[in-house]
């Protein structure tokens, strides 16, 4: 079974593009699926998911990351430690 972590980001962010580069570095991507939903592309999501603030990661529906994060990081709220 695939696990997601989705990804809300906006253009012109730093920080999400760090993220996306963290989360695009998983050695075990063929365990997760990973969703990438852009603020001006999706909107209806954003405000689903109540994100004001970008970057925001979720990991298997629940908020673990607001803002950018180490590998380490993530890779402890993944439990691939």
């Amino acid at each position: 079974m695939k696990h997601l972590i989705e990804i809300f980001v906006e253009k012109n962010c730093r920080e999400c593009e760090d993220v996306l580069l963290v989360v695009s570095a998983l050695s075990d991507l063929d365990k997760w699926t990973i969703a990438v939903y852009r603020r001006e592309n999706d909107v209806a999501i954003f405000r689903a998911r109540n994100v004001v603030i970008s970057p925001a990661t979720f990991i298997g529906g629940t908020l673990m990351f607001y803002g950018s994060f180490t590998r380490d990081a993530l890779i402890s709220k993944l439990g691939l430690n």
